[in-house]
């Protein structure tokens, strides 16, 4: 399916198609399709070579859903780079076999699941440049990348979405350009608003945007981000709206206690799902797996119970 979306994609920008419609992941508010500009997808692929620096050796694995950004723009960067490109289908680990790109884009999760097999990590070796994108990266995951088996690899880290074509800063995790800030692209300007969110404004048609991340910057203009002002929780580079989960265990089991769907760091999905009752929850997970047919990373990983929530004024709880 990948490889037939890959194609079709393939065709109509070589036919001179110049917009695209994509559905957002959720980032800046709810999933909704938008229009991506050829003209802005070519900027990005460029931005991104004045980073790794492509060569004509170089050969790219897309390894992520073509119907998302993440893929989509690998298909991009192997076109405007012209190199060539090996496409298939999503999977948690892409390098159970060996592969002769040097170039690939991972998620987290599928970092993690590739680290954690001695096949897989061999042939991770043998790549160039590692892109990570679609969660946050545990820092446990992170301090796997510094390892000196990984002295010919270089791993970076991104920050972007559907709106802003994907990643418009990268930090390089390991190397001698390592960063713990994310570095804007030359022509991206980025600011923090009154709430401390990032302000972000794209050149060419100079699409400008609010997010709901919580950066600090420094004054070279690289930042990092500290937090979200909003609810939603990247799992395994899925965006879970705790809101919807919370309404439908409501609707389904009735419980009597107040409860929140929150999340706790976890080196695989970056954050795992939890479900956080006041005093006690009378149900178990297994009582939880209705929640699957919404979204199969919605199922919490566990259950807490506390004494008492926090409430503001409202009575409303205070999240955590």
């Amino acid at each position: 399916m990948n490889i037939e979306i890959a194609n079709q994609f393939i065709d109509e920008w070589h036919r001179g198609i110049n917009s695209f419609t994509l559905q957002t992941s959720g980032s800046t508010g709810a999933p909704k399709a938008i229009l991506l500009e050829k003209i802005l997808m070519q900027w990005s692929a460029a931005n991104t070579a004045s980073v790794i620096h492509p060569t004509k050796e170089d050969s790219i694995l897309c390894c992520l859903p073509c119907t998302k950004i993440g893929g989509l723009m690998m298909l991009v960067r192997a076109l405007e780079w012209q190199l060539p490109i090996e496409i298939i289908e999503p999977i948690a680990n892409p390098f159970l076999f060996e592969r002769r790109a040097n170039i690939v884009s991972l998620t987290p999760f599928q970092l993690h699941q590739v680290l954690t097999n001695a096949e897989s990590k061999a042939h991770l070796k043998k790549t160039r440049a590692v892109i990570i994108g679609g969660g946050e990266l545990a820092e446990t995951l992170e301090a796997l990348l510094l390892h000196s088996e990984f002295e010919n690899t270089v791993f970076y880290h991104s920050y972007g979405m559907t709106e802003t074509y994907s990643h418009i800063a990268l930090r390089a995790i390991n190397g001698p350009n390592a960063s713990a800030y994310f570095k804007p692209f030359d022509d991206v300007k980025i600011s923090i608003n009154e709430e401390g969110c990032a302000h972000i404004k794209l050149p060419l048609n100079f699409i400008e945007l609010t997010t709901t991340d919580i950066i600090t910057m420094t004054p070279d203009g690289s930042f990092k981000v500290t937090g979200r002002a909003d609810f939603m929780i990247n799992t395994g580079g899925v965006k879970i709206q705790p809101e919807l989960i919370e309404k439908a265990i409501r609707e389904t089991l009735k419980p009597q206690n107040a409860f929140i769907i929150s999340s706790e760091k976890n080196e695989a999905l970056g954050n795992k799902i939890i479900l956080i009752a006041e005093q006690s929850f009378e149900y178990n997970l297994e009582d939880l797996a209705f929640l699957k047919t919404i979204n199969p990373y919605a199922l919490p990983k566990a259950i807490k119970v506390i004494e008492k929530f926090e409430r503001n004024a409202s009575d409303k709880i205070i999240r955590f």
